[in-house]
């Protein structure tokens, strides 16, 4: 793959120290959007993701991808980031244990990621970075669907825009959200919670994520509205990946 061995030859320019130019063992399986691989180097294992090239498509900015990467970079929740740009992500690998549904239905595990998502709530965001539109990021998918004869689709459509056009027009504080907190991308090592795959991250609402976290039991004003929100657009994600 051109985009893997291209990443990997500039190895030298990475933002780590490494004694021999990275070899990749295996492909890591289990991603539904991207490909990515385990190279190692020495004592380093690094994960190199190469970007699914309809990324626009699927409603990923890799540009606001990088800007939050480095805004997070402090907390040490998330990987260490070593290359980026549009095609390649390389960042480290993290030896901890993944969780499962399971794990992510226990009442002190949703606890411990919470404590995760009010460390990236509380992070300053510049004012001139983009709030997330939910109304233009649902039209995305729909108009991508093209048009369809269902008047039972068509009413979902209309009123998923509806749902994402009334969070738009409320006023709220834009805050870091990594917008797809599900158990294959919580890393849990030596009792801390890393959060993964940070591609669908965006500058939007304080609370979505909690209630990603919680569902209709988040308590939060716009709840219903949210949850209603997250249902639609993976509902949507996921006609368009089939």
């Amino acid at each position: 793959m051109y985009l893997l061995e291209q990443a990997i030859a500039g190895w030298k320019n990475w933002n780590i120290s490494l004694s021999e130019k990275p070899e990749v063992e295996r492909e890591l399986l289990g991603g539904c959007t991207n490909r990515s691989f385990l190279a190692v180097s020495g004592l380093n294992k690094i994960v190199i993701r190469v970007n699914n090239p309809y990324s626009e498509n699927l409603g990923i900015d890799r540009q606001r991808e990088i800007k939050i990467l480095a805004l997070i970079e402090s907390l040490n929740i998330s990987p260490k980031t070593y290359f980026v740009d549009n095609n390649v992500l390389a960042s480290g690998f993290i030896e901890g244990y993944q969780w499962t549904n399971r794990d992510f239905s226990i009442p002190s595990n949703k606890e411990k990621v919470s404590s995760v998502i009010d460390k990236i709530k509380n992070v300053n965001v510049p004012f001139f970075l983009e709030r997330q539109k939910y109304s233009k990021y649902c039209q995305n998918y729909i108009q991508q669907l093209g048009t369809t004869d269902s008047t039972k689709k068509n009413k979902f459509y209309d009123e998923l825009i509806a749902a994402a056009s009334a969070i738009d027009g409320k006023v709220w504080p834009s805050v870091i959200n990594h917008q797809d907190i599900v158990p294959g991308n919580l890393i849990e090592k030596d009792g801390r919670i890393f959060l993964i795959d940070w591609e669908y991250s965006a500058f939007g609402h304080p609370d979505i994520d909690l209630v990603r976290l919680y569902g209709l039991d988040c308590q939060s004003e716009f709840t219903e509205e949210l949850f209603f929100l997250q249902q639609g657009i993976d509902r949507l994600w996921g006609i368009l990946r089939s």
